[in-house]
């Protein structure tokens, strides 16, 4: 059934697929989803049976019209957020599987929210890292989160239990940091991890500070760059917490000018290829290309560092050292993981015609992985006019090796893809890529609607989403089923 209803999208060159085919396909992946999620499960009394084939269905299904919401127009976004959030309201409160896939999926549905809802959700989020595999901890970011939708005082007493779990832990300077992590922190809980920070012993404090710094306003930043730049001088407890010297220096270094790049150099040696690169940037490219000779080593130890220096402003003069480092990395899929890894640099200083020809090969090794997510890289940081012919390369070599983690990079791609393009490699994902097809799998993680959600917008539009969206609910119809049995 799927061969047959996928071969016209197969054949078709049509500026924009009919949204009605499209959401008959998914009915059809839907049902095949199910099916094999039957077998998992049936009979009940059989020794192999699992019971818990059908949870999370409900959440996958919320989920999955999260994914389509996101990418529909503003008029759209809020009709199929609507759907997310009934089918939240109707079953969020007995979601039971993964605490943090769980806390993940309703700090989603409470940004769609509002209100009252918006509270109520961002709490069951709060209990749900409590779930979560190795308790809360790992997951206080979550907290913070949530806190954004809470009244103020039950939201500063959240981000204060927060605080104190991460002072109280073994590492406290790394648990602050995680929780500096959180997307969006806002300057009142900056602030407060700050405050935290500083009562911690040296190393600790560092690394609490180092995500701070770019969010910290500019008279407390003044005080944390100098306690980090400190860090660095100063002698270690051996006892003490680790000194994460590659996110502190990677933080650190922005704010810092030659004399303090010097001092650093000279009396501390953090990360060279990053004191290198900012070196160059502040127009010193003889000291960046005098690092890299002494203390980076050759390879790609060389490579990186030349390569994001000649892509700065005050590092034009290394181009052609640049070039010349790349160009002697062997095999060859470490040179397409550095363009890869700085597609923008690299299509700067390498021009995009030689960029193109490292990623393209990027292949060998039973595997095209670098290959794909060199071009998709590419095809993202490329100017406008050559993203298409980006994204049909990196569609050709994804289809030359369905069998890689290219998937993901691919769909990056799906905003420069034609619309063919995009429902053939829809058709052929769907509940094909996870490594086990289930229903829940058809909707969300590995090869579902959610993480196809781009392909689909390029494929038809605020239509196809539309469409889509509503044939998804679908998925409870076969929990309800079994629930009867």
């Amino acid at each position: 059934m799927r061969r047959w209803m996928s071969a016209p999208l197969g054949a078709s060159e049509a500026m924009e697929i009919p949204s009605d085919a499209l959401s008959s396909f998914v009915e059809v992946a839907l049902a095949q989803g199910a099916l094999a999620t039957l077998h998992r499960s049936w009979p009940p009394e059989a020794d192999q049976a699992d019971e818990e084939a059908w949870n999370d269905t409900e959440r996958a299904l919320a989920v999955s019209l999260f994914a389509l919401a996101a990418r529909a127009s503003p008029s759209l976004r809020a009709s199929i957020e609507a759907r997310a959030l009934d089918v939240v309201r109707r079953t969020g409160a007995a979601w039971r599987g993964d605490g943090w896939e769980d806390a993940l999926a309703w700090l989603t549905a409470a940004r769609a929210a509002s209100g009252d809802e918006a509270s109520t959700i961002a709490r069951w989020a709060v209990s749900a890292t409590w779930r979560a595999e190795g308790g809360p901890d790992s997951y206080l970011s979550a907290w913070l989160t949530a806190a954004d939708f809470l009244p103020q005082s039950e939201a500063e007493a959240l981000v204060q239990q927060a605080v104190e779990r991460a002072l109280s832990s073994a590492k406290p300077g790394q648990a602050l940091a995680r929780l500096a992590a959180a997307g969006g922190i806002g300057q009142n809980q900056a602030l407060a991890l700050f405050r935290a920070a500083v009562s911690l012993p040296l190393t600790s404090r560092a690394n609490a500070l180092a995500p701070l710094l770019p969010v910290l306003p500019d008279e407390v930043r003044a005080r944390a760059v100098s306690m980090s730049f400190d860090a660095f001088l100063a002698d270690h407890d051996e006892d003490a917490e680790r000194h994460d010297t590659d996110a502190c220096t990677a933080a650190l270094l922005p704010f810092l000018g030659l004399a303090e790049l010097s001092r650093l150099l000279d009396e501390a040696l953090p990360s060279p290829s990053a004191l290198a690169v900012r070196f160059a940037e502040l127009g010193a490219p003889e000291r960046a290309l005098g690092i890299v000779r002494e203390l980076c080593g050759s390879g790609i130890f060389a490579a990186r560092p030349l390569l994001c220096a000649a892509a700065a402003e005050g590092g034009r003069s290394l181009v052609q050292a640049a070039r010349d480092a790349v160009a002697s990395l062997d095999p060859p899929w470490a040179a397409a993981g550095l363009v890869c890894d700085h597609p923008a640099e690299a299509i700067q200083v390498l021009g995009i015609e030689a960029a193109v020809e490292i990623a393209e090969g990027g292949g060998g090794g039973g595997s095209e992985a670098a290959r794909i997510m060199a071009l998709a890289a590419l095809c993202v940081a490329a100017p406008e006019p050559s993203r298409p012919a980006l994204a049909a390369r990196a569609v050709a070599a994804y289809q030359e090796d369905r069998g890689t983690e290219g998937l993901e990079s691919v769909v990056r791609c799906a905003p420069w893809m034609s619309p063919a393009t995009a429902a053939r490699l829809f058709v052929v994902s769907l509940g094909d890529a996870a490594e086990d097809v289930t229903l829940v799998s058809t909707l969300s993680r590995w090869g579902g609607v959610e993480q196809l959600a781009p392909l689909i917008a390029r494929a038809g539009g605020d239509d196809a989403l539309a469409a889509i969206a509503s044939v998804l609910p679908e998925a409870l119809q076969w929990t309800s089923r079994m629930k009867a049995y």
